[in-house]
């Protein structure tokens, strides 16, 4: 199979969640096989095909941005139809209680997996684009799971300080993922805002000056930290994700709304397990140095754009998604992204022993003399 055809299975779970939503509505069983897909690429995932990993670039740019943009539209789409969807089911009687209670299971199982596996993958990607315009997307694509702030922690936190004690993305020896989440999910917000304080303490921005109540020092200071407000990025994502849940509260009412951040807090675990698993114990560099963990998963390198070749992302950030190289310069994993996704959080115990384990491996394996080979010139 080329690579060109390997990139669409990006689209598989964006895919499944936008044919449940427009289907109309499920009966029980009905909405339980819509769930199949997923449970398809955990499987493949599970048994962790290692198929030749191949450069994707034997298709031209303009197709890979096409799956870019196409995966964003979905994005936005399935938000809009998973509002649209819930508000349209009907509470009369215990039998549409029972059914539409499982509806609202699987648009939670199905929406939030693909706002975390497409959706937030997507925004990743777009985030370390140059251009300024990707840039934006990718921010919008955040505020539909409420984590534009995510932007600011990963390109001036993790990014800039892998690997150090100030990078609060790398879980440490013994963190149980439970501990992680506690600590990232409002560690993030934290790291950003002060960021972006020290940021605009340093930036000079230009003050308009309120002319009708020009010449009061106390009008110019309060004029100074509205201008600065306005400019911080994080209050940028806050009110733009006030703004979406407002319309959808307006639009389509409270139940709608509550499904959306259920799906975004869904999508935002999904997440920070992977950022969990991506670099567990190696933040002190106690078990040897390396950027990340290693995932030789055909499904996850395909199916998440690239994001599990992590020790070739941080090597080159810039490299687009198809482009980002593989390399085997760290710990391994025993399954790709999806089941490890659930092994952290379902099993954390075993996971933590299974890691330990296979950082020890690592360390000796960093240890082991390397036998140099040297041309001997024979003479006569």
């Amino acid at each position: 199979m080329s690579n060109r055809f390997n990139d669409l299975i990006a689209f598989v779970l964006p895919l499944t969640s936008c044919g449940f939503l427009i289907s109309g509505q499920h009966g029980i069983v009905g909405a339980l096989l819509w769930t199949v897909p997923f449970w398809l690429m955990l499987l493949i995932d599970w048994l962790n095909p290692r198929l030749p990993f191949e450069v994707s670039g034997k298709s031209s740019q303009r197709y890979y941005d096409g799956v870019l943009y196409g995966l964003a539209l979905l994005q936005f789409g399935n938000l809009g139809l998973m509002a649209s969807y819930v508000s349209q089911l009907s509470w009369d009687g215990s039998d549409n209680l029972l059914t539409n209670l499982v509806n609202l299971v699987v648009i939670r199982f199905l929406v939030g997996t693909s706002s975390g596996t497409s959706g937030i993958v997507l925004a990743h990607e777009l985030i370390h684009r140059p251009q300024t315009y990707l840039q934006i997307l990718g921010r919008l694509l955040l505020c539909t799971v409420g984590y534009d702030h995510f932007v600011i922690a990963h390109m001036r936190g993790h990014h800039a300080n892998l690997g150090l004690p100030e990078d609060i993305a790398t879980a440490r020896i013994g963190e149980s993922f439970k501990t992680y989440w506690q600590r990232v999910y409002l560690g993030y917000w934290r790291y950003a805002w002060q960021s972006e304080q020290q940021r605009l303490a340093e930036s000079p921005i230009q003050t308009v000056h309120l002319y009708a109540l020009k010449g009061t020092e106390t009008v110019e200071g309060l004029n100074q930290r509205f201008i600065k407000l306005w400019h911080n990025q994080v209050v940028q994502g806050m009110v733009l994700e006030a703004g979406l849940l407002l319309l959808i509260l307006s639009i389509y009412g409270g139940l709608a709304a509550i499904m959306v951040i259920y799906q975004a807090w869904a999508a935002v675990r999904i997440l920070e397990a992977v950022n969990y698993f991506q670099h567990w114990g190696l933040g002190k560099g106690e078990f040897g140095n390396s950027y990340g963990w290693v995932s030789r998963s055909w499904l996850s390198r395909y199916a998440l754009l690239g994001l599990s070749h992590h020790i070739g992302h941080h090597e080159d950030e810039n490299r687009q998604y198809y482009a980002v190289a593989y390399s085997e310069a760290g710990p391994n994993l025993p399954y790709g992204y999806f089941v490890m996704n659930l092994w952290v959080k379902l099993d954390n115990a075993s996971y933590q022993k299974m890691a330990l384990h296979e950082l020890t491996r690592f360390k000796r394996s960093q240890q082991k003399p390397k036998i140099i080979s040297k041309e001997v010139a024979i003479t006569d």
